[in-house]
């Protein structure tokens, strides 16, 4: 089997991306905002992946992007994983119902998994630690939410760059409904 390179391009850059935007969102963010709640900008590379990926692809990049953001915390990497497999199936089950081209769509997508986000880490947190987190302060996950949003704009002009440097499929804005 042939692997094209310009597919193991885009792979490179969403994983180089989301290192980046871990780092942004887990160090810089605290020490120029303080404890002020940080949007969840790996989140939003989750969501285009899911969006705009079929379903082999989307598993493989989920796999890779748990592992990223594994790095970054102290959550165990099979909570990390079950999370991001229940956001993704999650957005593409939305997606297979309900879909539009476009970033207002992606918008949508990206507030609905930030809302949901801190729900899926509650109920992986019980499951998988032995000392489970508390339920989310509600200010925060809202905060976070809207911040999550307003950055998801850029970052998908961003990740449609990086596809089409790629030369990347238009993903599901070229398929509406199953695959």
């Amino acid at each position: 089997m042939k692997i094209p390179w310009y597919w193991l391009l885009s792979v490179a850059l969403f994983t180089g991306t989301t290192l980046v935007l871990n780092g942004i969102q887990t160090s810089f963010w605290y020490l120029l905002l303080g404890s002020f709640p940080p949007p969840l900008l790996w989140l939003i590379a989750l969501v285009y992946i899911s969006v705009t990926r079929t379903l082999g692809e989307a598993t493989f990049m989920t796999y890779l992007l748990a592992m990223v953001n594994s790095a970054f915390t102290a959550f165990p990497f099979e909570a990390m994983l079950v999370y991001c497999l229940g956001l993704m199936i999650m957005l593409i089950l939305i997606r297979e119902r309900v879909y539009w081209g476009g970033p207002t769509f992606f918008m949508l997508m990206v507030g609905a998994a930030s809302l949901s986000a801190p729900v899926l880490f509650w109920i992986a947190s019980r499951v998988f630690e032995k000392n489970p987190v508390g339920i989310p302060v509600i200010f925060d996950w809202l905060i976070s939410a809207l911040l999550t949003v307003l950055f998801s704009l850029p970052l998908y002009r961003l990740y449609q760059a990086f596809d089409a440097v790629a030369g990347q499929d238009a993903g599901a804005e070229g398929h509406i409904g199953p695959r």
